[in-house]
Order: structure tokens, then C-alpha cells, then sequence
């Protein structure tokens, strides 16, 4: 029977950090015509996911998310954020990386296919898990369906950066993060 890992201080302190870096990430946003916003807290919740797994990722964009609604003032989006990019960080992470970061750095991902398809499929499901889970939410909190499929096109862009710049992220970080 393989031994649970338990939580250590590094790894408290580093899903602080990490869900700091996914609040200043969303604060740099792009607005639309249509109303949405495009940020950059997916890409950060991205790379976490890539680089340090499904725990990390999913604690740090439940935590980082919630708290940008509490600081931004979209507190009846609160609960959602929470649930929705905490599941969306761990789909992600799980995917990618596992449970848990390794210990060592493995082989580059430039150098690695595999690396890439697990990234893409991993992203992509997040990403599908957020715009249906936040379709919820909006419908919920506006009371509007039409509302709410409306959003969808700055969900989908939003993942969609999120996406790519999580991959240059992770290629340029792989080499230099150490656990």
C-alpha cells in the first residue's frame, strides 16, 4: 500500500504565493465589447497546473480566485470562483502533472510530445469544466440564460490566452524552478 503524502509547511507556503500570483494575475485584464473581461488568472492557474500539479493548482485558483471576487467586489461570485477554478486548476493539474509536484525536474517539455498533448487535453478539459461552470453561475447570480450564453465567447478567450501564454510560461520556467 503506497503512503498518503501529507501537506508541508513549503507546501502551504507555496500555494500562498501561488494563489497571490493567480490574484495579481486576474487584475490585469483586457475588457470586451461584449462586456466580459480577458485575464491573465487563467494563465497563471495554467502554468501552476503544468508545472506543480493537480493540489497546488487547484488550492491556489480556488483561494486566488475567491479572494480577486472578494477584493474586486463581485462577492455573489465568490462561491462559484472558488468551486469552479479550484476544480479547473486540479482537472488541469491532475491531467498534466499528477497529484503532487516531483521532487526532481524531469526532461524538458520542449523535448517531450507527451508533455504536450497531457497540457493541451489537460487545459482544454479545465477549460470546458469553467465555461460550464460559470455558465451556471452567471444564469444563477443574473437570473438570465441569455446572459449568460453571452459570456461564453470571453470565457473561451480567456482559456484560450490562458492557454498559450501558460505554455511559454511553463517552457521558459521548467528549467529554472527546482522543488
Amino acid at each position: 500500500m503506497k503512503r498518503q503524502r501529507n501537506f508541508t509547511t513549503r507546501d502551504i507556503i507555496f500555494i500562498g504565493v501561488f494563489s497571490a500570483l493567480c490574484v495579481i494575475a486576474t487584475t490585469v485584464k483586457i475588457p470586451l465589447v461584449t462586456g466580459g473581461m480577458v485575464h491573465l488568472g487563467t494563465a497563471c492557474l495554467f502554468t501552476i497546473a503544468i508545472l506543480f500539479g493537480g493540489v497546488y493548482a487547484g488550492l491556489s485558483g480556488a483561494i486566488g480566485s475567491a479572494f480577486f471576487d472578494l477584493l474586486i467586489g463581485f462577492s455573489p461570485y465568490t462561491i462559484w470562483s472558488f468551486v469552479i477554478k479550484g476544480i479547473a486548476g486540479f482537472i488541469a493539474g491532475i491531467v498534466v502533472k499528477g497529484l503532487w509536484p516531483e521532487t526532481k525536474v524531469g526532461q524538458h517539455p520542449v523535448t517531450n510530445k507527451v508533455w504536450m498533448v497531457k497540457a493541451i487535453f489537460g487545459c482544454l478539459l479545465a477549460a470546458l469544466w469553467t465555461l460550464g461552470g460559470y455558465i451556471l453561475a452567471w444564469w444563477q447570480v443574473t437570473g438570465s440564460l441569455s446572459v449568460a450564453i453571452g459570456n461564453m465567447p470571453s470565457s473561451l478567450i480567456t482559456s484560450g490566452v490562458g492557454m498559450i501564454v501558460a505554455f511559454f510560461l511553463t517552457v521558459k520556467l521548467h528549467n529554472v524552478i527546482k522543488m
